[in-house]
């Protein structure tokens, strides 16, 4: 069986740190050169240059608000003229868990994932003299459930959405046109500066026993994905429920013309 080719240009949004940075750290490790945009221009510099002195030339990092399109479209473009090469794998993994600007959650936790990945479908569809390529979503497990407590409403929500998005690209038929495939992790609780800062996960992690996934742990469910995605171990649009024994798993939705009753005589 072959392997998936990681000599490739990757982009990841929110690649500063946690998950993002684990990416990242697994990609330039298998010989990847991966673009990483974030909004914490320190944090970033420092993972750009803690990468490169690992693995030298193979991260390049840009400041980024992603819900700024005009800037993400700039930055698509500049990063594959200075790395000579076009990006063949977006990763959505920018994220936010805010309590109480919901606006602000969804617009990074979803619009910016749809914006992204519209701009992917864009550089990437094969009929534009695109190269194809693949979209990978960050969703959450939170994305699977119905939220527990009202203060988790709008992340478990947004991730929700993303869910939904990556799964009716994926049946709408046009990523087959453009040669682009899709997929989203949904990891349960880890061990990031996100769940730091909620209060809730940390009392869930405390009522229930929980063991936060490791970043490790995260990104290796992440390589398998793109392995078996390019091996069709795994359908396009698949959804991976990141866990101690990560499965993928079937949230497929009603189609239309079944909900629709027949005409009573």
């Amino acid at each position: 069986m072959s392997t998936f080719t990681f000599n490739q240009i990757f982009l990841i949004t929110g690649g500063a740190r946690g998950l993002g940075k684990g990416f990242a750290s697994a990609i330039v490790q298998r010989g990847g050169k991966v673009i990483i945009v974030d909004i914490l221009k320190e944090v970033g510099e420092a993972t750009e240059k803690e990468l490169n002195e690992a693995h030298p030339g193979q991260c390049l990092f840009y400041e980024g608000d992603v819900t700024d399109e005009p800037l993400m479209k700039n930055i698509w473009e500049n990063s594959e003229k200075k790395l000579d090469g076009k990006i063949s794998v977006l990763v959505n993994n920018a994220g936010v868990y805010n309590a109480v600007d919901w606006r602000k959650t969804m617009n990074i936790n979803l619009i910016s994932v749809m914006q992204m990945s519209y701009i992917a479908l864009e550089k990437m569809n094969i009929r534009n003299g695109g190269s194809g390529g693949t979209i990978i979503n960050v969703a959450s497990a939170a994305g699977l459930a119905y939220a527990n407590f009202h203060e988790l409403i709008p992340y478990s929500v947004s991730k929700s959405a993303v869910v939904s998005f990556t799964k009716s690209l994926a049946c709408s038929n046009v990523l087959e046109n453009y040669g682009v495939k899709v997929a989203a992790l949904c990891p349960t609780i880890s061990d990031t500066q996100i769940i730091k800062e909620c209060t809730i996960a940390e009392q869930m992690i405390k009522d229930l026993n929980i063991v936060p996934l490791t970043v490790e742990k995260v990104a290796n469910d992440f390589i398998r994905v793109l392995e078996d995605m390019y091996n069709e171990n795994a359908k396009n649009g698949e959804i991976m429920f990141v866990c101690s024994k990560s499965k993928y798993v079937d949230v497929n939705k009603f189609n239309l013309h079944e909900l629709i009753l027949p005409e009573s005589e």
